[in-house]
């Protein structure tokens, strides 16, 4: 465990404090290893890119991942004057491992990681695992949504396995991976030993499994060094992280989700493979306020080259007068 400074940063909830965590990761600035400590003690690790002063985006990175993914971020957010904040859930990086019982469990971490920072209005990203959350989040804080962004998101799969087209190798990981207990454990530790110890390996393995279209992405130098930081911190205390991703969200969601009335944008790269494309069609048709934009051609890693588009969707609904 990394020890933690003892100055606090005030925080605007009673019930919380955010604390800068010393610089022992590689490369690490002290926005980007900040601890929220949340009221029954444990804590959550986070980083903030862009505007420091900008408007708030909140966003939730992917499984596995941990809170360096939204570095490449920082410039754009900068330019259009946004502050993004990165939570890491449960178990990973610097966020202490605690077992939950639903996705809606899941989300009061958000809501309270929002609550101390003083995150009234907000954009809300998901980023693949990080879909699920965030569309719970989105049903925790409707009130305070002012656009839920949903890129490449793994989709309700248990609930619509039987509407959507599934390859068998989709099928594979989140039926059988995802509900087996025992092939998650030594999935996530075969990987998690391989992202330390042969990077390089890993890298590859990766690139041959995706969309051609990923691969010119995954080539370019600084997506590489970001993916394999945010990888290996992101597992770097354990798997308990990952495993509770794949237990939560290929389960039933126990969501209403088309109670969510939030203003939601969908996109969704047409060759995915590491999501199931369908599943994430269907959870745009289920939402009630969602808007789909299919990313023709492009593969699960075609955000690493159009954050900018989101981030100007963000913008332009934060700055939007908020909806009655």
């Amino acid at each position: 465990m990394q020890s933690i400074m003892a100055t606090e940063r005030p925080a605007s909830s009673p019930t919380a404090a955010v604390r800068n965590v010393p610089n022992e990761l590689p490369s690490a600035t002290e926005r980007s290893s900040q601890v929220l400590r949340l009221a029954d003690g444990r804590r959550i690790g986070f980083a903030e890119y862009g505007d420091p002063e900008g408007l708030p985006v909140l966003a939730i990175h992917g499984t596995p991942g941990s809170r360096l993914m939204f570095a490449l971020t920082d410039r754009a957010a900068r330019e259009r004057r946004l502050r993004i904040v990165a939570p890491e859930r449960a178990g990973y990086g610097l966020s202490d491992f605690h077992l939950q019982a639903s996705l809606a469990e899941a989300a009061s971490d958000l809501e309270q990681c929002a609550d101390a920072l003083g995150l009234s209005r907000l954009a809300l990203i998901g980023v693949s695992g990080g879909g699920p959350y965030a569309v719970a989040a989105a049903a925790a804080l409707p009130g305070r949504i002012a656009l839920l962004a949903l890129i490449n998101p793994v989709g309700p799969i248990a609930e619509c396995d039987r509407r959507i087209r599934i390859s068998k190798a989709h099928r594979l990981i989140f039926s059988r991976l995802g509900r087996s207990d025992a092939v998650c454990t030594a999935f996530f530790w075969s990987l998690r030993r391989l992202v330390h110890f042969a990077p390089g390996l890993a890298y590859r393995v990766l690139q041959q499994r995706v969309a051609a279209s990923d691969r010119a992405v995954l080539a370019r130098d600084e997506v590489r060094a970001n993916l394999r930081a945010a990888l290996r911190e992101g597992l770097r205390p354990g798997i308990d992280g990952a495993r509770q991703d794949l237990r939560l969200y290929c389960a039933k969601w126990g969501l209403s989700l088309g109670d969510i009335d939030v203003p939601a944008v969908l996109w969704q790269g047409s060759d995915d493979a590491i999501v199931p494309p369908g599943a994430a069609y269907d959870l745009a048709e289920t939402l009630p306020n969602c808007r789909l934009d299919v990313i023709q051609g492009g593969g699960h890693y075609w955000i690493f080259s159009g954050f900018e588009r989101v981030l100007d969707a963000a913008r332009a609904a934060l700055i939007g007068p908020a909806p009655r």
